[in-house]
């Protein structure tokens, strides 16, 4: 199956796929989100005076590389993402919101999005663009918000907690939008038991796999 996993950041999806790893068939290949962009740091520093420009190119490199991801495994049959092109509306709308993004910028990105990325989901005939499922570890702010805390990472840290409640009421948004276009499996990640709800979605994983062998 090719799976993407939706969520905001907190929500539970990095140990998601540590507890997936465990339960589901080695020929299931897991692929992480790439940071390695030259304008993350930068970015990411509300001092910077660039900052639109750098949110701008940052949103628009992600983009690119998680289209190139996704067209790297194209022909695993088995795949698991943390983080595709489907995230990435959420986190412009976020940086507008913070206003990391100007309005033009903002507006040219949405268009794009809009009328290339949106556009192909719909399209029958664009196999690239299909997951079998995606995840959205659906889980309460404050929830996420503690886990950010309880992680320790010095850039989300730093990070207002106003950007972690826009990106948490984004991925909400997203997730309404999408809804009638993919195939989602919404899962409440407000556990902290997580190999429980893994167990489930690991059992469901194998169910679908199996029927398709048969």
């Amino acid at each position: 199956m090719k799976i993407a996993i939706f969520g905001t950041t907190g929500a539970g999806k990095t140990t998601l796929i540590s507890n997936l790893k465990k339960l589901l068939p080695e020929d299931y290949f897991f692929v992480d989100e790439n940071l390695n962009s030259p304008y993350f740091d930068q970015a990411y520093n509300d001092l910077n005076p660039d900052l639109e420009s750098l949110n701008y190119k940052l949103d628009l490199w992600m983009l690119t590389d998680r289209f190139k991801t996704i067209k790297k495994y194209a022909k695993n049959k088995d795949v698991i993402f943390d983080r595709t092109f489907l995230d990435s509306m959420v986190f412009v709308e976020t940086d507008y919101d913070y206003k990391r993004l100007n309005q033009v910028d903002y507006q040219v990105f949405k268009d794009y999005f809009t009328s290339c990325v949106i556009a192909n989901l719909t399209d029958q005939t664009q196999d690239l663009f299909k997951f079998d499922a995606v995840i959205y570890l659906k889980v309460d702010y404050q929830k996420s918000l503690e886990r950010i805390k309880k992680r320790n990472r010095k850039e989300e840290l730093d990070t207002e907690k106003k950007f972690w409640y826009d990106l948490w009421k984004n991925y909400q948004i997203w997730y309404e939008k999408y809804q009638s276009i993919l195939p989602f499996w919404v899962v409440d990640a407000n556990s902290d038991d997580s190999m429980s709800y893994a167990k489930k979605i690991a059992d469901r994983i194998i169910k679908i796999d199996k029927q398709k062998s048969n």
